[in-house]
């Protein structure tokens, strides 16, 4: 009989691993990836209000393609004053980073799920 505790542990690992597969190439990124020059096409008016329930994303294009990013708060000012920027990208220009953007967010989320479902799936074993 399958336990909450169990479902729970297994659950938490699954998410977890998730996060870090969809994390990689970001961090693949910021390690190995190449500075490039990106032209500023919008910035959103609500800008400094992008938060975790609310994201705001400016639009850009490089190599004659248009992209979007998730704007964090204290590049606001900076991409409403230039129209060019400095981003980092991998091979295939399909990931883009701000050059001082980091992931420990990502990583303490992962660490903790891991943790915890590791804790549920051995706490079940030891009943």
């Amino acid at each position: 009989m399958l336990s909450i505790y169990k479902i729970g542990g297994v659950a938490l690992i699954l998410i977890s691993i998730a996060i870090s597969i969809s994390s990689y190439k970001k961090f693949d990124t910021i390690q190995n990836g190449k500075i490039v020059v990106v032209n500023v096409i919008d910035v959103p008016i609500s800008c400094e209000l992008s938060n975790r329930t609310i994201k705001s994303y400016f639009r850009f294009s490089y190599d004659g393609k248009e992209h979007t990013k998730n704007i964090k708060g204290k590049y606001c000012d900076v991409l409403k004053k230039e129209k060019q920027i400095k981003l980092k990208t991998n091979s295939d220009n399909s990931v883009f980073v701000f050059l001082d953007e980091n992931l420990m967010m990502q990583y303490i989320t992962i660490i903790s799920l891991l943790g915890i479902g590791s804790f549920f799936l051995i706490k079940k074993n030891k009943k």
